[in-house]
């Protein structure tokens, strides 16, 4: 029940003759909702109004064909009409003052007892316990709402909100739910939210072990992007190798237990991996549940062009820094950096070592060194933006030529490839990976066909990461945005907001969306930099 006006089932939910039901649904979860529309066909449903809910018309006496009420509207007389019902009204409202109707002045002694309707039955409830800003980080709401829309219900046992801003709130909830399964998919999300149990009910976490390799056992624990612990043996351990999606095995080691996040293809036969919600919590700074943190100054998509160079000027003080404090800044770009004329300035970042690390597939590669070396993209002219004759067939032919040198490397070596982004790469050794795809042509000799492979270099090259800045590649992106744990900054670009939405949604406050095109972003982010002339100095 989830409305306190309806505090008894008696109150809006009443059983009619012939498998009818008289009901109030607002004053029920969802959960409720959905299993009365299960088990009740839809024209035996009788939904009534509000008006006629706060007058208790579900609080009423049925016997046969006759319904007695306290009153109920013409709609209502109506609809019970029709299913061949009589409606007796019967003034009660002095009753409702004590919080009653007809159903509550009757004691039925005619039902016979039905003992294995009586077997004692308890509700699963547990107490979480939350610490944070919760109120300004809009926490508190997505728990409540996490618990009411999976089917359970709630009570805030307390709740103490911080004295000042800066302090933190607290507060603990039990949450119910009408069995075992719907509570773990309940508590497995309220722990992703930084939900923890109270010292009291922490036990270890469940240990299952791995029998198929590549398969995990049933009901094992999903990984999210946020710094996790498990349990063992008595004692909290950080999972290593932090990323969503992927299983939590636990091993030991002469050095003591260790915990590390593994994807399911990783999985070997006779790993121990952690299962259900026992023994897990997922650790969350104060101040990253916070809105109002440094890097959160833009969270919502960019339209107009000054306000995209007040984006750029805080994201080009936050690579500065990174920069001056020998950090590690990532790349993920597409082939529209180079498309928008954004290549030369991407080149410049690279030079100035504002990068350290690029991502891409085949594509951005190949039309960085189409333009370096014939002065096209795709076969228009970048200096006069019109297609060349038999332009279409340039890329095909730089790789060739890089494929005749062997690789990128030696095309740079060998004084063939003199300039752009892939050029930059090479002679300040910037790392890069490019992960291939079904639609690529040639391919280029460094980029990597097979996937897993792929994926696995590009989690390497992340791994440390400061910033990763991504430029127009959905898929790209989206891919390191699922093996990026939570606390790197997240910068995505793209003129389609739909690409930006889906990668500033992913969870993490420190995501970033920036609706412009990239060519415009990058030419004012080597602007911003360059005014910004005096390095960085720590306080």
């Amino acid at each position: 029940l989830m409305d306190e006006r309806f505090y008894h089932l008696d109150t809006c939910f009443c059983p009619l003759t012939d498998g009818y039901l008289l009901y109030y649904p607002p004053a029920f979860d969802a959960y409720s909702n959905r299993l009365i529309e299960l088990r009740v066909p839809a024209d035996k449903r009788i939904a009534v109004q509000e008006t006629d809910a706060v007058n208790f018309a579900c609080n009423a006496v049925n016997i046969d064909r006759t319904v007695i009420l306290n009153c109920a509207s013409q709609e209502l007389k109506s609809a019970l009409a029709q299913r061949g019902f009589e409606v007796v009204e019967t003034p009660l409202t002095e009753f409702l003052k004590a919080g009653g109707a007809a159903k509550c002045l009757t004691l039925r002694v005619s039902e016979p007892v039905r003992e294995e309707l009586h077997a004692p039955a308890t509700i699963p409830n547990r107490v979480v316990h939350l610490e944070g800003h919760l109120l300004d980080s809009g926490l508190m709401n997505r728990v409540l709402d996490t618990i009411v829309e999976n089917g359970g219900s709630f009570q805030v046992l307390q709740f103490n909100l911080g004295e000042q801003r800066q302090s933190p709130s607290q507060a603990d909830i039990r949450v119910m739910a009408p069995d075992a399964e719907v509570m773990d998919a309940i508590m497995a999300q309220l722990i992703s939210l930084g939900a923890i149990l109270p010292p009291s009910e922490v036990c270890d976490a469940n240990l299952e072990t791995v029998t198929q390799a590549g398969v995990a056992p049933d009901d094992f624990y999903v990984t999210t992007i946020y710094p996790t612990e498990v349990r063992v043996g008595g004692e909290w351990i950080r999972v290593q190798n932090q990323r969503m999606d992927g299983a939590i095995v636990v091993r030991s080691t002469p050095e003591g237990t260790v915990a590390e996040c593994r994807i399911l293809r990783d999985l070997q036969v006779g790993d121990r991996v952690v299962v259900g919600v026992e023994g897990i919590r997922t650790v969350r700074k104060t101040e990253s549940q916070r809105n109002n943190q440094e890097f959160t100054f833009m969270g919502s998509g960019v339209s107009s062009e000054r306000r995209v160079e007040l984006v750029v000027e805080q994201i080009a003080w936050e690579l500065r820094r990174i920069r001056d404090q020998g950090g590690k800044a990532i790349v993920v770009a597409g082939p529209v950096v180079i498309h928008t004329g954004g290549g030369e300035h991407l080149a410049k970042l690279i030079r100035e070592g504002y990068v350290q690390g690029l991502l891409g597939g085949n594509a951005i590669a190949v039309h960085d060194m189409e333009q370096a070396i014939m002065g096209t993209s795709l076969g228009v002219d970048m200096q006069r933006g019109v297609p060349v004759r038999g332009g279409h067939r340039h890329h095909l032919k730089v790789i060739n030529t890089i494929r005749r040198c062997g690789s990128i490397a030696n095309a740079v070596a060998q004084g063939i490839l003199t300039s752009g982004v892939m050029y930059e790469c090479v002679k300040n050794n910037v790392p890069f990976v490019l992960a291939g795809s079904i639609r690529d042509d040639g391919p280029l000799p460094d980029t990597l066909m097979d996937l897993i492979v792929a994926q696995r270099e590009y989690a390497r090259l992340i791994r440390g990461a400061n910033m990763i800045l991504m430029l127009a590649s959905m898929l790209h992106s989206i891919g390191v945005g699922n093996m990026t744990p939570a606390g790197v900054k997240l910068v995505c670009v793209d003129i389609n907001p739909a690409v930006v939405t889906k990668l500033a949604d992913r969870g993490s406050v420190e995501s970033v969306g920036v609706v412009t095109d990239v060519g415009l972003f990058l030419s004012l982010m080597v602007q911003q930099l360059e005014r910004l002339h005096r390095p960085y100095t720590l306080a």
